[in-house]
């Protein structure tokens, strides 16, 4: 650089105020529930306090009884909407929502049993804007049933099987240790105990933000310049589960993760595991946290979680005929277990 020359001037960083926010949904035979989210989509942003955030709609429908088109343009008139002949999966579709959202700044991953609560985008655009080290903000989650976040103070976390958003919402990504604690159900005999609660920032306070390592996708709004750095979603995962968890592994590198409580939703959960039935659902998840292991734990720690995963369903096969209740069918989920278990031995793979 010539003397006197004036130095080169740093690109600046794209504004969400000039972008905006794509909201993204994917649906899968839950047209209902997709109307109702756009329905709460429409007033808040109708009674925005950011008149001058630009916030757009992409609706992709994984199958064409997933979208009632005129229903959803009678809410969002100039909303983009995109119906897939069958089910893609999720994350090929979250995909597809993205790349039809090309110009928006944030992209805000939503399920279609989400509903804002409030107005969830101003905050949003102001949290990237004060955050620029910022890959994604977590908007906080309450439960449907109640539409509250729950009680101030020590919340102690709730059981597997019967998770609320506090509990389920943010936590570490997978580690040997906590895989053994789930599997060889140490979380079902302590399902408050230390390792459970610091896994899932049970201490942390939920009125503040605060980075975390892990937020679920049902409400995830990422920065279009991370997302496009690593490729959007890994549309290996189909049809759905742990595509979220490998999403922010990869994110990582690319700024933190938020959690972002004045950004708020209340989430249902449940929905597309109920609908497949667990004796094709607990097959499939395990299929992808199978995929999400070969790919980010090292080989030694790949052949630790099989025998664990091994392990953990003997276990709940031989103690199935001791238990009082069962949140399901005594038959179904043994043909849940015994299919993970083959899984695990490599002696069959999950129906997909």
């Amino acid at each position: 650089m010539s003397a006197g020359a004036p130095p080169p001037e740093t690109p600046a960083r794209p504004s969400p105020a000039t972008g905006g926010i794509a909201v993204i949904l994917v649906s899968w035979n839950d047209a209902d529930d997709l109307e109702e989210a756009v329905r709460s989509l429409a007033a808040s942003r109708a009674g925005s306090a950011r008149p001058d955030l630009p916030v757009r709609l992409v609706a992709v429908g994984n199958g064409k009884d997933s979208v009632r088109e005129d229903r959803i343009r009678a809410l969002w008139p100039e909303a983009v909407i995109l119906i897939n002949a069958e089910n893609r999966g999720l994350a090929p579709a979250a995909n597809q929502g993205a790349a039809a959202a090309a110009d928006a700044e944030i992209l805000l991953f939503l399920n279609p049993d989400t509903r804002a609560v409030g107005d969830p985008f101003p905050a949003l655009a102001r949290g990237f804007e004060e955050h620029p080290e910022a890959s994604a903000l977590a908007p906080r989650l309450w439960d449907a049933a109640d539409g509250q976040p729950g009680p101030p103070g020590r919340r102690a976390l709730a059981a597997p099987g019967r998770e609320d958003q506090f509990t389920f919402q943010v936590r570490h990504l997978p580690r040997l240790a906590s895989d053994a604690r789930e599997l060889l159900l140490g979380e079902h005999l302590r399902p408050d105990g230390a390792g459970r609660r610091a896994a899932r920032y049970a201490d942390a306070d939920r009125d503040r933000p605060f980075p975390v390592e892990q937020a679920a996708a049902a409400a995830l709004a990422v920065r279009r310049r991370a997302f496009d750095r690593i490729g959007g979603f890994d549309e290996t995962f189909v049809p759905a589960w742990f595509e979220d968890v490998d999403l922010c592994a990869r994110l990582a590198p690319e700024g933190s993760i938020l959690y972002w409580p004045s950004a708020r939703f209340t989430h249902a959960g449940g929905v597309s595991s109920a609908r497949l039935g667990y004796d094709r659902f607990l097959p499939i998840l395990y299929t992808n946290a199978l995929r999400y292991r070969r790919k980010h734990y090292p080989a030694a720690s790949r052949g630790a979680y099989r025998l664990l995963l091994a392990g953990g369903m003997a276990l709940r096969l031989a103690l199935l005929p001791f238990r009082r209740s069962v949140p399901r069918r005594r038959g179904e989920a043994a043909r849940a277990y015994v299919a993970v278990l083959r899984l695990a031995l490599g002696l069959s793979r999950a129906n997909l």
